[in-house]
């Protein structure tokens, strides 16, 4: 695993709706997209630091209207301390409305970076940071021409998704590929097995809450009732919820109901793996509260 791979997982790991990724037409190339995406590729490296020892660093330019972020890297492991590279190409909105010669400038890049970094080069991603519909001719025209080894066409809807990805998100990612078949991870997969996305969040709001803010591991009815965490996920599913008979509904399983408390507890023993993760996340990245909520879904829902 390579922190190339894992950037080539995020660049797909997502994808926006048409209608979203028209929000690419607000965004300047200074003084949106390189920074944001600057910071994706220095926490891809980050993350892969606190695993293995790595030398890296992540700069940005622009030649025209055209972005570019160079990540060079070295691992004895990896890369017997020889230099790696990977490459991310920006391409914002206003450039494929007003530059006829668009297409040939991308493509000129493409052959310099080439040129420059030859076998080193792991790949070169190529986000086309526009509307996939209104520019649809010339992404076309792009996706032809660059069929090349080593570049890959990051379309708007994915390129979008890959913008609005948040740092946690990343983190569970990096995290996932890292360690994929490590023991507490697969043991955590076990313990969420058959959950749907909603009993997820549910589960994990709940025990983070009782983690950090409750004592033996209790959950008063009122955090379920006003969950925010499942507020969001309604907004986006509409449907007849009850948050409680949820909890009910998990009962004998993760959640019980004690004459001491006024709510529930959780069993520890049920969710010992999925605690382990926690605080790993708390350790080496910082994540607590909601964070940590969004760290742990992202880390768990795609096996669901």
């Amino acid at each position: 695993m390579t922190p190339d791979s894992i950037l080539g997982e995020l660049v797909r790991y997502d994808q926006t709706p048409p209608d979203q990724v028209r929000s690419f037409s607000h965004l300047k190339l200074d003084d949106d997209l390189l920074p944001t995406f600057h910071h994706k590729a220095e926490r891809v490296f980050e993350a892969f630091e606190k695993y293995r020892s790595i030398t890296y660093e992540v700069r940005q330019s622009r030649k025209g209207g055209v972005g570019l972020i160079i990540a060079g890297y070295s691992n004895t492991t990896l890369s017997r301390d020889h230099e790696r590279y990977v490459a991310i190409g920006l391409t914002p909105f206003d450039e494929f409305e007003k530059d006829d010669d668009l297409v040939s400038k991308i493509k000129q890049q493409v052959d310099e970076v080439k040129k420059d970094y030859g076998t080193q080069l792991d790949h070169h991603y190529l986000l086309l940071c526009t509307d996939d519909q209104k520019h649809e001719d010339r992404i076309r025209i792009l996706r032809r021409k660059l069929r090349e080894d080593r570049t890959v066409v990051v379309e708007p809807s994915h390129a979008w998704a890959f913008y609005t990805t948040e740092d946690t998100t990343v983190d569970a990612v990096s995290d996932r590929m890292i360690y994929e078949n490590d023991h507490v991870r697969r043991q955590a997969l076990e313990e969420i097995a058959d959950l749907d996305k909603r009993q997820l969040i549910l589960l994990l709001s709940c025990l983070v809450q009782a983690i950090e803010e409750m004592k033996d591991f209790s959950v008063a009815d009122e955090f379920v009732i006003h969950n925010d965490h499942l507020h969001d996920f309604e907004a986006s599913h509409p449907g007849n919820y009850s948050p409680l008979e949820d909890v009910s509904a998990m009962e004998d399983r993760f959640f019980f109901r004690d004459a001491d408390v006024e709510g529930f507890r959780i069993y520890k023993d049920s969710v010992s793996a999925i605690i382990a993760l926690y605080y790993d996340a708390k350790v080496r990245y910082g994540h607590e509260g909601d964070s940590a909520v969004r760290y742990l879904l992202a880390f768990l829902e795609r096996t669901i």
